[in-house]
């Protein structure tokens, strides 16, 4: 768990965004620009608590507080995010245990595009995108531990954040998984030795079937499949 340096963490006191209620981020509905406030931070291994394999391309990610990652559910979407220098795109990968509602954590890459980073914390507004252009089809990994018996499903590149999650042997019905808080999707009682079809849905409506997931663990699987 990541903790803010005593600074910042006294200047959100201030401002008594320590104290807010956490509302979920609805990055379902259409976008509403959110007025808040950014510190900065950087991963210290992988892809966050979204459980991503690697860091997004050019190191632009966000981290949400807790009401705002809602659970893992909006991990893999993008804001854009707007501060005194411009605006920049980030993809949500983390979520920021101390953070408050309205307050979000940016890579040091981001939040230079938005602010001076010697500032530390700075006003921002922020919205959820629609349909971001991610130019990747679907990949998939299979969590370590995972067979026939239990099942653990990450998707990676989806662009929106997702609702759904089924998957189905040759000649079965399709399953659907149950979402974790570290973004991976489980089926307790495993979907059989695969290989999978793994249909995705998203909160844009947009519903895809990738085909010949195997149960290989660890193994990133990049299909042909792409959500829009």
């Amino acid at each position: 768990m990541r903790r803010l340096p005593a600074v910042l963490t006294a200047a959100l006191a201030a401002t008594s965004l320590l104290s807010a209620p956490a509302p979920a981020l609805a990055l379902a509905q259409p976008a509403q620009a959110t007025k808040g406030q950014a510190t900065l931070y950087e991963l210290q291994s992988g892809g966050g608590n979204c459980s991503y394999p690697s860091r997004p391309a050019g190191d632009l990610y966000v981290a949400l507080s807790p009401g705002e990652y809602a659970a893992a559910a909006a991990c893999g979407g993008y804001l854009d995010v707007t501060g005194p220098k411009g605006t920049v795109r980030v993809k949500v990968v983390d979520q920021c245990p101390e953070c408050q509602a309205g307050h979000i954590d940016l890579s040091r890459t981001a939040f230079a595009r938005v602010a001076d980073p010697a500032k530390g914390l700075v006003g921002v507004t922020y919205r959820p995108v629609a349909n971001p252009k991610v130019g990747q089809p679907l990949s998939f990994r299979v969590k370590e531990g995972s067979s026939q018996w239990w099942l653990a499903l990450l998707v990676i590149d989806h662009g929106n954040p997702l609702t759904s999650v089924e998957v189905k042997s040759t000649g079965g019905a399709w399953r659907k998984l149950a979402r974790a808080n570290f973004n991976y999707w489980i089926a307790e009682s495993g979907a059989g030795q695969g290989p999978f079809s793994v249909r995705v849905t998203d909160t844009r409506g947009h519903r895809v079937t990738a085909n010949g997931v195997r149960l290989s663990p660890a193994a990133i699987q990049r299909s042909t499949t792409k959500m829009y």
